[in-house]
């Protein structure tokens, strides 16, 4: 596996001041993380904050949202000078130059759009830029080269502590269950079942009633399964032969089946295509059951 080392110069000794984030010499990309009142005087130092770059103005609005604004420039320190006056809601800014210095005004123009359009896309943050941002004229050649460097200042602007440009994680859909009831009249057993066939995950609910004792006819690994469960008061109530289920208990693997889960409720081995039955009465498809 790859090792990244990404390098970060204090430039006040300190975590909260002026400081930059260096990715080694395999990468161009450079970051300045600069505290709002601290640019012109780091700016009298570093040469290339006079550069042609890409940067971020970050903040909260007044309802304390976080903000950014998107910007590009030929010399930061004197843009940030014009942004002190004009835009209040800033206090740290990421300044992201070439090494090389081979950026120059068309480049930043592209990453500017690629910025914009990111950060728009992503909604993480309000994007105090006032102007869409059309899609600038490059090379092919260029476009590529600024394509992969955007993707090195994502990378610095996330090692940084900033989700700008992040989507937001899509929660994992629900997966949905198949209800299934086994019942035995002759012994007073009910219960039902929660099959979830996409993870092949085979569910008894609370509320069922299982048989209390467990017979030899069911494997070893379902007997000292079923007597951890009968046998755990948090789990089980015991009532004569029957035993109440108070949680959820979840089969094992190695008992994962539509005949294991009839065995864990009747104590013995049964037939379990043929005992579990659905809301309509029916008897599910053998092809969805693995047994």
């Amino acid at each position: 596996m790859a090792i990244l080392t990404v390098y970060t110069k204090l430039l006040d000794k300190t975590l909260e001041g002026a400081r930059i984030i260096d990715m080694g010499s395999t990468k161009s990309c450079e970051c300045y993380v600069l505290p709002r009142d601290m640019v012109s005087e780091v700016g009298r130092k570093q040469e290339r904050l006079h550069q042609y770059g890409f940067y971020i103005l970050l903040g909260k609005d007044k309802k304390h949202n976080p903000m950014a604004y998107i910007g590009q420039t030929n010399d930061f320190v004197t843009r940030a000078a014009d942004h002190k006056q004009k835009k209040e809601f800033w206090d740290i800014a990421l300044v992201f130059v070439s090494k090389s210095n081979e950026i120059f005004a068309g480049e930043v123009l592209y990453l500017e759009y690629l910025g914009w359009k990111s950060a728009m896309e992503a909604g993480n943050y309000v994007i105090e830029n006032t102007k869409e941002l059309n899609k600038p004229s490059l090379s092919a050649d260029k476009k590529n080269e600024m394509e992969l460097f955007f993707e090195d200042i994502q990378f610095l602007t996330r090692f940084y502590g900033c989700r700008v440009f992040d989507h937001p994680e899509k929660p994992l859909a629900a997966e949905s269950a198949n209800e299934f009831t086994m019942t035995i009249k002759k012994w007073g057993m009910k219960a039902t079942l929660n099959f979830y066939k996409e993870s092949q995950r085979y569910v008894i609910t609370a509320g069922s009633t299982i048989m209390a004792k467990t017979s030899d006819s069911c494997s070893k690994g379902m007997q000292a399964f079923r007597n951890q469960v009968v046998e755990n008061k948090k789990l089980a109530q015991k009532n004569g032969d029957l035993c109440l289920l108070l949680q959820d208990v979840e089969l094992p693997d190695t008992s994962s089946s539509p005949s294991g889960a009839a065995c864990f409720c009747a104590g013995t081995s049964r037939q379990g295509t043929e005992d579990w039955i659905d809301n309509e009465g029916k008897k599910y498809p053998k092809e969805w059951w693995k047994e």
